[in-house]
């Protein structure tokens, strides 16, 4: 009996984490109350190092995306650029990650299934 509960338990965690590591979760936090206008699907929207910026700029946002280990950066990458550009941004300065880990419920508590996921979060900015 302990041992049917078991493998259900392990395959419940396995489907479980191999959902939540490919699929991917696109945040915007507008920091304006009026929304700006879409930029076109082909907005080059550049990725700026904080310390190499030599122009006035004005933050309008914070975009994040939590995707799987299964995507690549290039696709995170994209993904950031895509809710820009949503936003009427025209630039992103900088970007962090972090690991994220899922806690799954089972009977004996939570089991932490460890790093499956990442957090991507830069700034979307305009130009003035």
């Amino acid at each position: 009996m302990q041992s049917t509960i078991t493998k259900r338990l392990l395959i419940a965690i396995t489907i479980t984490t191999a959902l939540i590591a490919g699929c991917v979760k696109v945040k915007t936090i507008p920091y304006e109350s009026a929304p700006r206008a879409p930029k076109p699907a082909d907005f080059p929207i550049e990725i700026i190092d904080p310390h190499d910026i030599d122009r006035p700029y004005k933050v309008i946002g914070m975009v994040q995306v939590n995707a799987g280990k299964k995507h690549s950066v290039e696709d995170i990458l994209e993904k950031l650029r895509d809710a820009a550009r949503q936003m009427g941004a025209d630039a992103l300065l900088g970007f962090d990650s972090q690991p994220v880990g899922v806690a799954v419920p089972s009977q004996g508590g939570v089991v932490y299934s460890g790093h499956v996921r990442e957090l991507w979060r830069t700034k979307a900015i305009v130009w003035e």
